[in-house]
């Protein structure tokens, strides 16, 4: 419960921020926002859970709110508190900015840490044993082992530096502190891996990046992580981060948290990957075979090779559009899945081999003397193998799932490349269109605490579609929506009047165009959002000629020179535009003269293109529920409010929206989308 002493450090450390922070505003939303996520996680409602889903819109001050409430609760209760935040940009503002500041103000004392995956660290022992020019290993392996191709000079070169670098102190083991990081591949095999860490029996296990961490973490009171981290470890069992029920979590920015999950249970693999990965696992049967002087190891190479080589037959008889063949709600196909079957088997039964042999050289190197790098070496490689040999078999299992009437069903189809030799790698994929009960089971039903929040976590006015995606309900957690402290009434939103609507592409890019050079003020700073790069792009090479102002184009430049230039152009008092896609309309910050006018092309429906989308559509239909009702429809009113929230991001801001689709005048739904707006002065031309 909500005690005396409870209240009284929240109040004083609110109180010590009003005075330690400079740009500090006392705004009535933060007030309740504090005063709210405090009774919800204390308990104080009798009958819910301690969730609450706060929609806080730019300006209330939500990082400073959910702080002051959530740490005296969290640390008189002996609880770790978890901020996921949904990208490094958040993280870090939250690590190096937000986190100092309370330092500063909380009355309560706190320990916090960074928490990264174990892949963003180094394995220093992979690392030395690499670089080891001195030891027997590189002539006791065949290439294959160690390297799908010899390593370079300059790969090498980077290698000595990196291992210099840490030995000296001048580098902490993260991948995130180089200044130029080695490429994907070597990383791999130089990066901690659960599959080849050998933990506390390591000799650099006192001086491992990883560990070292991982005990910072352990120590601290307050854990700033982001989505993907924390899903992966809960998923995986809680090998970084305490267990949930020990822990209070903050997901800011929750509006990302579902497309996150969904990534997270989506897995798949190829056939070439699956060829390559058995092949190198014979190779590394055969090498131990070779040291330990055992009998010939069994050959499981060539039966696997033939059941993949048929069900590879069997794909490229398959009708593919776009590359891709998607498979119905119901399944997989009889043909295909008795091949997969069989495949997954043969792969079991491989596997099975490998960890006999892998049991058989860690009994062997017991009771031998065999020089360190090659024990080091080898358990790597045999790491390795044991981790693709896995993720293998969790995919083609996945593929095999049968069809549950009862249940979401599971997206499966089959993804064809191009190989250099004229011929195809196909990818096998298998993902879950639905996660709520997962996310109920590993998160919400368990954690001490959960506060959810974003500027935008509803849609047409409802939670609705928030808690579908996220298995929330809405009977037992609390909701709140915080009024902004913008005057939004100041801003015009235009609904430009339009002949041609955007389904007809040609007339509404043409029209777009003439409508855009009359609007565009050359004097002021203008953001237009595209649905469409191919739209973008014909606007842009249309307009171009005829602009005196600067055009920065999504594409032409990154996402972080287009703001710089456009900033820097405002500052000599010149005008500026910017073209720009999805990413742009969210995530920016554009205050005061720098953006006066937004420009909004059309409406951003979620056309399913994606195998996962068309399979929740099939379903939904299936059901004979309407796929554009439930997902395409508020899922655009979200993406509308963000869009249009790129305009005012202070209360001294001002400036207009126009929309260049007339969709909001002629179809039912365009008094929704309108009335789901934060108060603009509407007007439609």
């Amino acid at each position: 419960m909500l005690n005396a002493a409870l209240k009284n450090q929240i109040r004083s450390s609110f109180e010590a921020a009003k005075k330690e922070l400079s740009d500090f505003n006392n705004r009535s939303s933060q007030n309740v926002m504090i005063a709210e996520i405090a009774k919800t996680l204390s308990g104080e409602y009798s009958g819910f859970n301690p969730i609450i889903c706060v929609e806080a819109p730019t300006g209330t001050g939500k990082t400073l709110a959910y702080l002051i409430a959530t740490l005296p609760i969290a640390l008189k209760n002996k609880k770790k508190l978890i901020i996921a935040s949904a990208n490094v940009a958040l993280q870090e503002q939250i690590l190096y900015k937000d986190i100092i500041e309370a330092k500063k103000y909380l009355v309560v004392d706190f320990k916090y840490a960074l928490a990264k995956g174990r892949s963003r660290y180094v394995c220093i022992r992979n690392l030395i044993n690499l670089t080891d020019e001195t030891s027997s290993t590189q002539s006791m392996f065949e290439d294959s082992l160690l390297w799908d191709s010899p390593p370079s000079q300059s790969q090498l070169d980077k290698m000595h530096e990196m291992s210099d670098d840490y030995s000296t102190a001048r580098w902490n083991g993260e991948i995130d502190s180089l200044e130029s990081p080695p490429e994907g591949a070597l990383w791999q095999k130089i990066s901690c891996n659960r599959f080849t860490c050998n933990a506390k029996n390591c000799e650099f296990y006192n001086d491992c990046a990883f560990f070292k961490a991982r005990k910072k973490i352990s120590q601290a009171d307050v854990i700033i992580a982001n989505h993907d981290l924390v899903l992966a470890d809960i998923f995986s069992g809680n090998s970084i981060l305490p267990a949930v029920e020990d822990c209070f979590f903050i997901f800011d920015e929750a509006h990302h948290f579902s497309p996150k999950a969904l990534s997270h249970f989506s897995i798949g693999t190829s056939t070439e990957f699956i060829k390559t990965s058995i092949h190198q696992a014979q190779s590394t049967v055969d090498q131990i075979v070779k040291i330990t002087q055992q009998e010939k190891s069994k050959n499981f190479d060539n039966n696997t090779g033939n059941a993949i080589n048929n069900l590879t037959e069997t794909f490229l008889d398959m009708d593919y559009q776009d590359d891709i063949h998607l498979f119905s709600i119901i399944g997989v196909s009889s043909d295909i899945l008795n091949l997969v079957n069989i495949a997954l088997r043969l792969i079991n039964t491989a596997f099975d081999d490998f960890c006999d042999q892998k049991d058989a050289w860690q009994s062997y190197i017991k009771r031998h003397t065999i020089e360190q790098n090659i024990v080091d070496n080898l358990n790597n490689i045999i790491g390795l193998n044991e981790q693709n040999l896995f993720s293998i078999i969790q995919v083609l299992s996945a593929f095999t799932q049968k069809y549950n009437s009862e249940k979401p069903p599971v997206s499966q189809w089959i993804e064809r490349s191009n190989l250099s030799n004229k011929k195809f790698n196909f990818h096998i994929n298998s993902a879950k269109i639905d996660v709520s009960e997962y996310l109920n089971k590993l998160i919400w039903l368990n954690a001490a605490g959960i506060v959810l929040t974003s500027a935008t976590l509803t849609s047409l006015n409802s939670f609705d579609r928030f808690n579908q995606q996220l298995g929330l309900s809405n009977k037992e957690n609390k909701y709140l929506r915080l009024p902004s402290p913008f005057n939004y009434k100041s801003v015009d939103f235009i609904v430009a009047k339009m002949k041609s609507s955007p389904k007809d592409a040609y007339e509404h890019t043409q029209e777009l165009a003439s409508e855009l050079k009359k609007r565009i003020d050359q004097e002021a700073a203008t953001l237009v959002l595209f649905a469409s790069n191919n739209q973008m792009q014909m606007i842009a090479d249309l307009l171009e000629p005829s602009l005196n102002c600067k055009l920065l184009v999504q594409g032409e430049y990154s996402k972080k020179h287009i703001l710089e230039k456009h900033i820097e152009t405002r500052e000599k008092g010149k005008g500026s535009v910017i073209f720009g896609l999805d990413s742009f309309a969210e995530g920016i910050d554009l205050k005061g003269d720098n953006l006066n006018h937004v420009m909004i092309a059309k409406l951003r429906f979620s056309v399913p293109t994606s195998p996962i989308e068309k399979t929740t559509q099939s379903y939904l239909e299936s059901l004979n529920r309407n796929p554009f009702m439930e997902i395409a429809l508020p899922d655009a009113s979200l993406r509308l409010v963000q869009a249009c929230g790129r305009l005012i991001r202070s209360e001294t801001d001002t400036g207009k929206i126009s929309i260049f689709d007339n969709r909001l005048k002629t179809k039912f739904y365009g008094k929704q989308l309108l009335d789901a707006l934060p108060g603009y002065n509407i007007v439609i031309e």
